[in-house]
């Protein structure tokens, strides 16, 4: 991809196509880069989220895409789509329709889509769906544009005011959007004068043994600092607590350079914000998203009402990473603290863990797509161990052994719900399991994990399998990436929806450098804010994605180990009480209550 800038008042951004030199594990005829659009009944035809940024202070005129001459193809038999299956649910299989195979019109009608103008750290961000391939079903005709040219026409516009100007901010932006040239086109910005990196919001009963996090972390981020949800609430504006906190975090992102921060503490201590969603038949009043605290832009609600995240109120970029200690007690967030700490500062293996059971019988789709999938982005050098249903079946001896081998990240596919998941379906029989299989668990070294399956991340329960795996504090993982609700899949497609977002997360963290598990999450988010955008089953998918673990740990090198001094000097400053160290790198603040 290459850009032309025009200072006056245009600019283009070209992309260059190739066709796939194979199938995908699931069959599709693909282009490189591109996502399939399915849409039931209709022709699976690939798009590219092209993701362009804007000048600085900018505001869209005109949009126009220019394509080279077609590539002509005859005789095709592009697949129609099926309909969007939970992992609870039979799927229900379609038949195509008979309106669209039986035309020669173009499909899809335009070979562009303008998504959205979205803002990410204040930077403005134009999404455009390019449709390099269009299909005449009749004569089963395709045109293949190799390039694609968007012409970009605008005026001055506001500026947005969580821009910072801040190198890593710049840096940070340029790494996802297709013309990182744009970049000069903006202005640098003030350090600011206190930086908080690192911030746990706890309650007043956990507080002093997070401050143990917060003094351990404050050796490898500019500033760690705890606060209570009292403390907040006394201090900041909002209609609850939950929108209190949020101002909280605007705050201390605009003015104090804050990037992570830590929910410490289960929904009792912390509160969520619900979101509504609503995809496929089903409806979520109430979804438990954590990005509410990370994605700061807008309200989240602006027509005011008891729905949070509706059509037209969201915001798809963070601007900070979050997470969430799913503890409930000083003696388990001890725990989780002493955890965090030992695997920041322990050696990471080289070896993955990808995991395969059926979703539907005779594993047709192929859920074996997740693996090869994932496996795309994991660099030569590590082990991979694939443990499939189809070479034999995944008893939960086998699947605790397999653990024991201590990877660094373990993929799950598979059925599932609260308080567990199938490790195996068909072949040898159901296996599941549960939340009280994890203290059985021998490994000596905590991965992360990822899931497509449902439920098995509703932290709102008590507890949730993702809670049960993290607040182990013998065994289990690092780090749970689960779903809150229902997982999703294409009856053509076993890694479609949910698996998206499972793979992207090993791309992230593999291929982009995010290892922090937190940055981890929001880079693998971001690739698909295109598709949450425009289809409900990406956005129920985007929504429930919420991350039970520290958002600032390193999931890939060890953190170099350090000795605490005794002696502490204690001053009180306008926010709170100050406590430096002679050995810390950076102050620690308490939020007085």
């Amino acid at each position: 991809m290459s850009a032309v800038y025009s200072e006056n008042d245009n600019f283009s951004v070209e992309y260059h196509f190739t066709v796939a030199t194979a199938t995908d594990q699931c069959g599709s005829w693909m282009i490189e880069g591109t996502i399939t659009q399915e849409i039931a009944g209709e022709p699976l035809v690939p798009y590219y989220p092209a993701t362009i940024l804007l000048p600085q202070d900018s505001e869209v005129k005109d949009i126009k895409v220019k394509t080279s001459n077609p590539v002509i193809q005859k005789g095709v038999d592009l697949p129609w789509g099926q309909p969007p299956c939970t992992f609870s649910d039979e799927p229900v299989v379609v038949g195509k329709n008979e309106a669209i195979y039986g035309s020669d019109n173009l499909y899809p009608a335009t070979d562009f889509e303008v998504v959205s103008i979205e803002s990410c750290k204040g930077f403005q961000i134009l999404l455009v769906n390019l449709y390099p391939l269009q299909y005449q079903p009749k004569s089963g005709t395709i045109k293949f544009y190799e390039t694609m040219t968007v012409d970009v026409k605008f005026g001055k516009g506001m500026k947005n005011n969580l821009y910072r100007g801040l190198g890593g901010d710049k840096a940070e932006i340029a790494g996802f959007v297709d013309n990182p040239e744009m970049i000069s086109t903006y202005e640098e910005g003030a350090v600011p004068l206190q930086t908080y990196q690192y911030v746990i919001i706890t309650n007043d009963t956990m507080s002093s043994t997070f401050q143990t996090l917060a003094n351990h972390k404050a050796h490898y981020v500019t500033g760690a600092a705890v606060y209570t949800v009292s403390w907040i609430s006394s201090n900041y504006t909002g209609r609850d607590n939950q929108e209190k906190i949020r101002n909280f975090i605007k705050d201390y992102y605009t003015n104090h350079g804050t990037r992570y921060v830590l929910l410490g503490g289960d929904i009792a201590a912390v509160p969520y914000r619900g979101f509504y969603v609503s995809t496929g038949g089903y409806t979520d009043y109430d979804m438990l998203a954590d990005m509410y605290y990370g994605h700061l832009d807008g309200t989240w609600n602006t027509d005011n009402d008891r729905r949070w995240g509706e059509s037209g109120e969201e915001d798809w970029y963070a601007e900070v990473a979050v997470g969430r200690a799913p503890v409930e007690t000083t003696s388990e967030a001890s725990a989780f603290v002493s955890k965090v700490i030992s695997y920041e500062l322990a050696t990471k293996p080289q070896r993955v863990l990808l995991h395969q059971s059926r979703i539907a019988s005779n594993n047709v789709p192929d859920s074996r797509c997740l693996a090869y999938n994932c496996d795309n982005w994991i660099p030569s050098g590590y082990t991979i161990d694939y443990l499939f249903e189809e070479n034999g079946t995944v008893s939960k001896s086998v699947w605790i052994s397999h653990w024991a081998q201590n990877p660094v990240a373990v993929a799950h596919i598979g059925h599932g719900n609260t308080t567990v998941y199938y490790i195996n379906y068909q072949n040898g029989g159901t296996v599941s399991w549960y939340n009280s299989d994890v203290a059985s668990m021998t490994n000596t070294f905590w991965p992360w994990t990822t899931s497509v399956a449902c439920i098995c991340g509703q932290i709102e329960a008590n507890d949730c399998l993702a809670e049960a795996y993290v607040k182990d504090s013998n065994n289990g993982a690092i780090a749970a990436i689960y779903n809150d609700n229902y997982g999703w899949y294409s009856t053509s497609n076993a890694c479609k929806y949910s698996g998206e977002f499972c793979e992207k997360e090993f791309r992230a963290c593999w291929s982009d450098g995010k290892q922090k598990l937190g940055d981890m999450l929001n880079k693998a988010r971001s690739y698909l804010v295109s598709s949450a955008k425009i289809n409900t089953t990406y956005r129920w998918c985007f929504y429930e994605r919420n991350l039970v673990g520290d958002p600032e740990s390193p999931s890939l090198t060890k953190r170099a180990s350090y000795s605490v001094s005794v002696r502490q000097f204690h001053s009180f400053g306008a926010y709170g009480l100050f406590s430096y160290s002679t050995t810390f790198l950076a102050p620690i603040r308490y939020g007085l209550q």
